[in-house]
């Protein structure tokens, strides 16, 4: 059986990951705008949604960095001893074709159309 690195896919999966979340976003922000500009009305309902989005970020980005970033996005890993005696958790070799980008685009894909179908009308 044939290992190779996990990191072959990786980049593309984390840009179509980022794509649809900020698609999500979009989506759900002008349907949150649109809900509170017709029950506080235009003008106070921008005002009040910019407050939520900006109290929102303000405490994503807190739990971000405090956080320290230090860890692994690999689906599979190992924990071994370095030569100082600590344990470190490494990416491990796994089967070819574990990171199923193709598979994963129609994924997203499916949900973006039916969303748009469905709800969104953001694109069309």
């Amino acid at each position: 059986m044939e290992y190779s690195s996990q990191s072959k896919g990786k980049g593309l999966i984390s840009m179509l990951t980022a794509a649809f979340g900020l698609y999500l976003t979009a989506a759900m922000w002008n349907e949150f705008n649109t809900a509170l500009g017709a029950f506080l009305g235009p003008s106070l309902g921008i005002i009040v949604g910019t407050i939520v989005f900006m109290l929102y970020q303000s405490k994503k980005n807190e739990n971000e960095f405090t956080q320290g970033g230090n860890y692994l996005t690999s689906e599979a890993t190992a924990i071994v001893r370095d030569s100082d005696g600590r344990l470190q958790q490494v990416e491990s070799s796994i089967e070819k074709g574990r990171n199923p980008t193709f598979f994963i685009a129609m994924i997203y894909g499916m949900v973006i159309l039916m969303s748009e179908i469905t709800w969104s009308s953001l694109i069309w």
